[in-house]
Order: C-alpha cells, then structure tokens, then sequence
C-alpha cells in the first residue's frame, strides 16, 4: 500500500510502491532520504521522497521530472545513478543508486584532506560535470555533501540535475530563488541569474576544493545573506592563511576557479582538470590571475542586523573597485564620497554590507539628494529603522 503525502514520514518495514523502507538517512527543505530495498529487483537504494509542498506545485513537478528524466540519462563511474522515478500514493518520488560510504562533508569534521587527496577528489568530480554539462545539466548545488566517497575509496557525485528549493535563509533572495548553499553558491545564482551555465558549478568546486584543503569555507558570516554578499564583493582569502603549506598552484588555480566574474573562470572542466593535473605532478598550472572586481547586482538579499564595524571594514570591495563606483554613483548627483560613505554605513545598519550597491543604484535614478535618500529608505524593512536612518543623514535631505 503506498503512503499519501499526509502520513509523514516512512518507517522502517513499511511499504511504498515497490519498496520496502529500511531507515530514514536524512530529511531536508525538498524531503526526505531512505534507505529501501527495490522487491522487484532485490538490490538496494537510496529512494527520495518529495516534501508534499512542492508536490502539489505544479510547476516545480514539471520541472522536478524533467531534470529527473535528464539526470536519469546519465551513465557514469563518478555519478550516482537514477534508477526510477515517479509518483505513489500522491508522493513524487526518485529511486536512486546506494552510496555506502560518506559524503566530504562528514568526513570534513575531521579536518581538512591532505592536498594530493583533495585534488583527485575534485577531478573525479570534474569528470562527472563533464558528463553533465555535455548533456546541458548543471548541477548548481556543488557541494562537500554532494559528494561521496565509498567504501572502495570511488567519488559519486549525487543530486546531480535535481531541482532543489533551499530555505530563504539559506538561498532565496527577495527577489527571487537563488538555487544553491551560500559557502559554495556563485556570484551570478546570487545576482539570479536566468542563463546559469557550468562555470557556475565550477566555482562551487573551487569554493568545495577549498574547503577540502583548508577545513574552512572562503568566507564566513553570521547569515546566509551575509556569506552570499562576500561571495559577490570580498576578495577571496588566501587558503595559506588557514593552512600554510597549500601550494602555490593549488592556490591559484582555486582563483580562478573562483573568480567573480564567470569569463575569468576556466571555460570548462576539461580545462579545470588539465590543470590540476599539472598541479598534481608538480608543474605549474596555466591559469591566468583573474580581476578582484566585485560583482555589480541589484539583488536584495534578506534584511539582517549590521555586522561588527570591523566586519564591515573587510566586507568592502578591492580599493579601485570602491572609487570606481563612487564616481559613477557621484555622476548623477553632486554629493561628496564623504556622503555617499555616510549614506552606505548608516544603511549597513539595516540591509547589511549590500549598502553600497543599493546607494550606487540608487543614486544613478535620483535627481536630488531628498530623493536619494526617499528611495534608500524604501530598502529597510521597519518603520523604525526608517526613522534611524532618515534622523542619521538628515542633513542630506
């Protein structure tokens, strides 16, 4: 008898459609992970069952089948296999190889890999994005905890081509749905873009890769909206500040991979991998330094308290990147950098270190200074804070 989206989650020795449940592995924002056993075929699965809410989405199935039906065309050491999917008992469902063994992200608790580790890890996976990306699939969602290493000491990338709703804390914006996990989420799914290609998932690797090497993410906050707006904005710390003994061309390679801007990344995989392949015997990679600019983008991120002054002193942007934004903000109006700096601190208090961008945007629409700072009030979310922010550059309006 197969279970209604009603009933909650599955024990073990229940029944659903073909399968027999063994144990919950996980639950998460999307739904929830087994371990089944496939009666027909009598081998095991991890079989994921869809949260009732996107179910009755109709939309979201379209898609969720879609890319299920895609990813299912897939045929790789390094992918994990869909092997069945659709819907029982008014539960969508995808049935799919069992992995035995942990993702990065578990074994990540013990420290960082050694770096000869790291990067055959990381090329298994570009040999399993090169598959993908051929048949048009991106991941978007790379991560430690997407990736598997058995028992045998294989790499299975998994949820490759699924479509996944994260919650807003972690990947939406205001304005729209940034599909990702803010440590390894890409400057342009942040911005919400609509042509996302592999160079997105090529620096969720690099931010992945660093992470193995270093046992840190690239940048930490006290939220999602923050790690996000570094990730579109900060320079990307050096790993040997975590872990000295990274090598040089490990660490420029992970660069570039991570460059802000996607035409500064590798253009592909097989590009990326030729290069750790050269890192990994010792010769120098080719990978060119990419700019530090930061990534211009009128998405808003979800409203949080300012951080610490001496966070927001490293949240600012390369120094020329900074003039050069003051300058175009300052051509549509005659204010000083010493205004636009007080505009861009006192809404920090309210939005967070995305202030610049709103003040540089707003400032290229607004004819004076009272409309500028009418149209920045618009940005904060209280009343209250509307009232600190409009007595804080009163003497601007």
């Amino acid at each position: 008898m197969g279970a209604s989206p009603s009933e909650g989650p599955l024990g073990p020795g229940r029944r659903f459609g073909d399968y027999e449940i063994l144990a919950e592995l996980g639950a998460g924002g999307m739904g929830r992970v087994y371990r089944a056993r496939d009666l027909t075929l009598e081998r095991l699965v991890a079989l994921k069952t869809l949260a009732a809410q996107f179910g009755g989405d109709p939309a979201f199935v379209h898609r969720f089948l879609k890319e299920a039906r895609a990813a299912a065309r897939l045929n790789h050491p390094n992918i994990v296999q869909i092997y069945a999917f659709g819907q029982e008992g008014g539960t969508y469902y995808l049935a799919m190889e069992y992995v035995d063994g942990r993702s990065l992200g578990a074994l990540l608790r013990s420290g960082p890999l050694a770096e000869p580790d790291a990067i055959s890890v990381v090329r298994h996976a570009c040999r399993a994005l090169a598959v993908a990306h051929a048949e048009g699939l991106v991941h978007r969602d790379i991560k430690p905890d997407n990736l598997m290493l058995t028992r045998k000491g294989e790499v299975k990338l998994v949820d490759l081509g699924i479509a996944k709703r994260l919650d807003e804390e972690q990947s939406l914006t205001q304005t729209g749905h940034a599909v990702g996990t803010p440590h390894y989420i890409s400057p342009e799914q942040i911005s919400g873009s609509k042509d996302i290609d592999g160079r997105a998932d090529i620096y969720s690797l690099g931010a992945t890769l660093y992470h193995l090497v270093t046992g840190h993410t690239p940048f930490k906050g006290p939220s999602g909206a923050v790690v996000m707006t570094m990730h579109l904005m900060q320079p990307l710390p050096d790993p040997r500040t975590h872990v000295p003994g990274v090598s040089e061309g490990l660490c420029r390679v992970i660069r570039k991979m991570m460059a802000k801007h996607r035409e500064e990344r590798y253009g592909d995989v097989d590009a990326l991998d030729r290069d750790l392949y050269r890192v990994q015997v010792g010769e120098p990679p080719e990978a060119d330094e990419p700019g530090e600019t930061a990534v211009e983008t009128a998405v808003r991120l979800p409203a949080h308290d300012a951080p610490p002054a001496s966070t927001r002193a490293t949240l600012s942007p390369h120094p020329t990147t900074t003039s050069r934004s003051q300058a175009a903000a300052t051509g549509a109006l005659a204010l000083g950098e010493a205004d636009l700096r007080l505009l861009e601190t006192e809404l920090a208090r309210h939005v967070g270190p995305l202030s610049r961008v709103l003040v540089k945007k707003a400032a290229r629409l607004a004819g004076t200074s009272a409309e500028l700072v009418a149209a920045l009030e618009l940005e904060i979310p209280s009343e209250e804070g509307r009232k600190a922010f409009r007595a804080a550059v009163a003497r601007l309006r």
